[in-house]
């Protein structure tokens, strides 16, 4: 995993400074996570998945597709998605259903 945490800062151009201070952490903390010499916890790896829009499968090298290819939109509504309560969720799949059985999926031009 220390590769990849690497790798993903450095493309957003952030220090360990940075990220240790998003994680609410010291930089030495973060920087033994970075170097897996430290294990992280769910909460540490959910907000580090979501700061460099990745799966935490991602972070962890368990998958080589990460979540770049999705616009900001397309990232934003699946975190408004995933905030809703059951009922709010289900409302969203019978509109998706309805659309999509209306117009089909969209196609390119």
């Amino acid at each position: 995993m220390e590769l990849r945490l690497l790798e993903l800062r450095r493309e957003k151009r952030l220090t360990q400074e940075d990220i240790a201070k998003y994680l609410n952490i010291s930089r030495q903390a973060y920087a033994l996570y970075e170097t897996n010499q430290r294990h992280m916890n769910y909460e540490a790896l959910h907000m580090l998945a979501e700061l460099f829009s990745v799966s935490i499968d991602y972070l962890l090298g368990r998958s080589d597709r990460n979540l770049e290819y999705l616009s900001d939109e397309e990232l934003s509504l699946i975190r408004q998605f995933r905030e809703l309560d059951e009922r709010g969720q289900k409302s969203i799949h019978v509109n998706v259903d309805f659309e999509y059985s209306q117009k089909g999926p969209a196609r390119q031009g």
